[in-house]
């Protein structure tokens, strides 16, 4: 298989959360949510698990091991045989950002609340993917005041 097949192949597993996803963040958008300090809505994705939550109520949006648990098994041993040098977490990580996009813009976030970021947990340093303009920004762009 291919990058481009297997990366395919990992957006197709990942498809298979998106009831799940869009209805955890409907869930969310039904009640209004105090953003806090940070003034941006924020999805925080485990990097191990790949487990996301809404920081700002801390609720689950994807249980941890479910996208993990998503790719079938065929998928890992074509990665395994293939001569990429990527792993099923590395490709989970670089396909996630904007997979969440799509379930925010399918669940009508926007509407609600602009911008709303995904991080991967590690710290306020770490650089947020934008689920509008489906990009990864610094921190310094996210909070200019503060730079």
């Amino acid at each position: 298989m291919t990058e481009a097949e297997l990366r395919a192949g990992i957006r197709d597993a990942f498809g298979t959360l998106n009831a799940v996803a869009e209805a955890a963040i409907l869930r969310e958008l039904a009640e209004p949510i105090n953003l806090g300090h940070s003034e941006r809505l924020q999805f925080e994705a485990c990097p191990h698990f790949f487990g996301v939550k809404l920081v700002q109520t801390e609720e689950e949006i994807v249980p941890d091991s479910a996208i993990q648990d998503a790719v079938p098994e065929e998928l890992r041993g074509a990665l395994l045989a293939s001569d990429l040098d990527l792993s099923v977490s590395e490709m989970i990580e670089a396909e996630l950002p904007a997979w969440l996009a799509d379930r925010w813009q399918a669940a009508g976030g926007p509407g609600h609340y602009r911008p709303a970021y995904l991080l991967f947990h590690g710290g306020m340093d770490e650089p947020r993917y934008d689920l509008e303009q489906r990009r990864w920004c610094e921190v310094e762009e996210v909070w200019p005041d503060e730079a």
